[in-house]
């Protein structure tokens, strides 16, 4: 495959969302780093979302993965229930706990129509921070009737932690940087698989999604392929699109934070889930993002006397906790009034 892959359904020489061949990239071929980032930049200045092919994460790792996630949603509610998240979003979110309030590209009043799992780096009870009391790092919850689970969503978590790594480098050349600028903000990378199965909506009101339109507020964001259509990318004009759904790639798009170290030349583009198949949908995101202390900063080849920086800095785990008092029903009680 070339760099960039034709989609027949979306318009423009490359793709209003291209396909982009990641091969040469990770065999280190030369030139290739530049070559993806210069199609990066592109399309990060666009919608924000790109399709990568021949990423090396083995098909069957994939699939475990979807199987699983099927399996554990598929437990009695009471198995499920037993697994709720706590204080912090690990394990099982139950069906109507997540209203995006912080969306600022739509009103979202109503709860999204899907339940998640949520599966965190494993730590043992011992670990420092578990015993330091680390407000935003906490022990993974495992279901006991599901002996392959926890192995099988490990190693994907293991695979796609390492792939979004990789990528650090294209993502700095893209906006003139030197390949390993981000790599001191992502010593130990805050990552997040979720788990979701979509309820079947039959009818589009425009208050209930799926998952209601929002931007990912990490850096990156990596999907699979799901076997039924649902998500859907705001183009700047305001229309909404899908992405390309080629079998075996993944969907991956920009997010707040690199937005905000890019001083918006990379802003993020709002997305949405609508499954209006007559079947559950899933799908098993990984969202990667800096450690929970960096401090992001806009990145100086982002600003001029005629573009300052639009952004304060601001410390990652600050932001996370803000989220997560604000958009899950669990946490409301702790968010600042006033």
């Amino acid at each position: 495959m070339s760099a960039i892959a034709q989609h027949a359904d979306i318009p423009g020489p490359e793709g209003r969302i291209p396909v982009l061949d990641l091969g040469p990239y990770l065999a280190g071929a030369p030139g290739a780093r530049e070559d993806l980032a210069r199609h990066v930049a592109r399309s990060c200045r666009d919608t924000g979302f790109l399709v990568l092919a021949n990423h090396g994460v083995p098909e069957r790792m994939v699939a475990d993965t979807f199987a699983q996630s099927a399996r554990f949603f598929d437990l009695p509610m009471d198995d499920k229930l037993a697994l709720k998240v706590g204080d912090i979003n690990i394990g099982y979110l139950p069906m109507g706990a997540q209203t995006i309030r912080t969306s600022t590209v739509h009103a979202n009043k109503r709860p999204n129509r899907n339940e998640s799992f949520y599966i965190v780096r494993d730590r043992t009870p011992d670990d420092p921070e578990i015993l330091a009391g680390h407000p935003m790092v906490g022990l993974n919850k495992w279901p006991a009737a599901l002996p392959e689970f926890r192995a099988a969503t490990m190693a994907y978590f293991a695979t796609m932690q390492a792939l979004a790594h990789r990528l650090l480098p294209a993502f700095a050349t893209a906006l003139d940087l030197p390949p390993d600028y981000f790599d001191r903000d992502f010593t130990d990378p805050t990552c997040t698989l979720r788990l979701i199965r979509y309820e079947p909506q039959p009818a589009v009101d425009g208050e209930t999604f799926g998952f209601a339109p929002h931007i990912d507020t990490n850096f990156t964001t990596f999907l699979a392929q799901s076997r039924l259509p649902g998500l859907e990318v705001r183009t700047k004009e305001g229309t909404w699109i899908r992405p390309p759904a080629i079998p075996g790639t993944f969907v991956v798009n920009t997010a707040e934070m690199l937005g905000r170290y890019s001083n918006d030349r990379f802003a993020p583009t709002p997305h949405r889930v609508i499954n209006q198949a007559n079947e559950a949908r899933y799908a098993i995101p990984f969202f990667y993002g800096p450690d929970n202390e960096a401090v992001i900063r806009v990145v100086p080849s982002c600003t001029s006397p005629d573009d300052p920086p639009r952004y304060e800095p601001l410390r990652y785990i600050d932001h996370r906790m803000n989220l997560n008092r604000t958009n899950f029903d669990h946490r409301r009680k702790d968010a600042p009034t006033g």
